[in-house]
C-alpha cells in the first residue's frame, strides 16, 4: 500500500512539467502572423546636384616684363622684393653711368693736381650727371616674379634687373587622365583651391584642351582660366581644380542609403507604402556624389524611401517605420 501511494504522488507531482501548457510565442512569431521589420526612411526631394573631376595642377605666367639696365653703370635705390606689386610708370631703381662714375672720378683727381682749373671741370661734370641717376621706370603693372639685383650692383648695357609678372596672364594648367578628357569641353565651371590662398575659392573657367598628350603619365593637359577678382599671383603655385562636368540644379534625389545596385542588375530602392509594407521599386540613376544621388526615372518627389534594413527588406514585408522624414 506505501508503494503504490508513493507512485501516486510521483505522478501527481511530475505531471505538470510533462503535459503542461508551452510558453506562448512572441510577438510577431505567432502561428499565421508575418514578421514586422523596423525601419527607418528618407523623403525623396528635389535639390541641386552637380559632379565634379578634382584635377591636380600649377600655375602659369605666359607674359613677363623683363625691366634691363639703359645703359652700363650701378644700381641704386632698388628696394623691390619678390612678391611686390608695381604700377605702370613706377620708377623703381636709378643707374649711375659709368661714363659719369668715371667723370667724377676724374674731377676728384683734377682738384688735387689743377685746383685753379677744377671749378670749371665741375660745372661740366654736373650739367652732364643727373643728380639720381638715369631712371628705370616700369612700362606695365606687374608683381616681382623673382629676387631683383641689389642696390649697389655694376651691371652692363640691357641686363636684366627686375622679372615682372603681369598677373592678369596667370592661368592654370592642370592634367586630365586619358578616359576623363572625353567629360571636358571649353567654359565648364571650376572651383579652384591652393595652400597659397587656404580656406578660400576661387572661380574659374576652362579655357582650352591643350593639343598635347603625356604618354608617360596617360594624361592631356588642360588650360583654367581665373573667372573673378580673386586670383592666384605666383606662377609654379600648386592648386587643385574641382571641374564642373554635370550640372542639374533641381534633380530629384535619395540618399545613398536608399539604393540597391545588385551586380547585373537594375538599381532599386524600397518605397515605404501607404499600406505598411516595402515596395521593391526599379530606378535609373544620374549624377552620384557622396551625399546625394539624382534619380532620374522611378520615383516622385514626396514619396518615403527606406534607409534601413539592407537584404532583409524584401517586396511587400510589412514595415514599422521607427523614424518619420522631417
Amino acid at each position: 500500500m506505501r508503494v503504490a501511494a508513493f507512485t501516486i504522488l510521483a505522478i501527481a507531482l511530475f505531471a505538470p512539467g510533462c503535459g503542461g501548457p508551452a510558453e506562448a510565442p512572441s510577438k510577431g512569431t505567432q502561428a499565421g502572423q508575418p514578421p514586422v521589420l523596423a525601419v527607418t526612411v528618407a523623403r525623396v526631394e528635389t535639390a541641386p546636384i552637380q559632379n565634379t573631376l578634382t584635377l591636380l595642377g600649377t600655375t602659369v605666367a605666359p607674359q613677363h616684363v623683363i625691366l634691363r639696365a639703359p645703359a652700363a653703370g650701378r644700381i641704386v635705390r632698388l628696394n623691390l622684393k619678390v612678391g611686390d606689386r608695381v604700377h605702370k610708370g613706377e620708377v623703381v631703381a636709378y643707374l649711375i653711368n659709368r661714363e659719369i662714375e668715371a667723370a667724377e672720378q676724374g674731377l676728384a683727381v683734377a682738384q688735387k693736381l689743377d685746383p685753379k682749373d677744377a671749378p670749371a671741370l665741375a660745372r661740366s661734370v654736373k650739367r652732364y650727371s643727373k643728380s639720381r641717376g638715369i631712371q628705370v621706370v616700369s612700362p606695365e603693372n606687374g608683381v616681382v616674379a623673382t629676387q631683383p639685383l641689389a642696390a649697389g650692383q655694376t651691371v652692363s648695357f640691357m641686363e636684366p634687373i627686375v622679372d615682372l609678372i603681369d598677373p592678369r596672364s596667370i592661368y592654370i594648367e592642370a592634367n586630365v587622365p586619358e578616359e576623363d578628357v572625353a567629360m571636358i569641353t571649353p567654359g565648364m565651371r571650376v572651383s579652384i583651391t591652393s595652400p597659397l590662398k587656404p580656406g578660400v575659392r576661387m572661380a574659374g573657367r576652362v579655357a582650352a584642351l591643350l593639343p598635347s598628350l603625356n604618354p608617360a603619365s596617360a594624361t592631356s593637359p588642360i588650360r583654367i582660366d581665373f573667372a573673378g577678382s580673386t586670383r592666384i599671383v605666383q606662377a609654379g603655385a600648386p592648386v587643385e581644380a574641382n571641374v564642373v562636368t554635370e550640372s542639374v540644379p533641381d534633380a530629384v534625389v535619395i540618399p545613398p542609403a536608399a539604393l540597391f545596385q545588385g551586380a547585373g542588375q537594375r538599381p532599386y530602392v524600397f518605397v515605404a507604402g501607404a499600406d505598411g509594407r516595402a515596395h521593391r521599386t526599379p530606378v535609373t540613376v544620374g549624377i552620384q556624389t557622396p551625399r546625394l544621388i539624382q534619380v532620374t526615372s522611378g520615383l516622385r518627389p514626396g514619396e518615403s524611401v527606406i534607409t534601413s534594413g539592407g537584404y532583409a527588406l524584401s517586396d511587400g514585408l510589412r514595415i514599422a517605420v521607427a523614424q518619420e522624414p522631417e
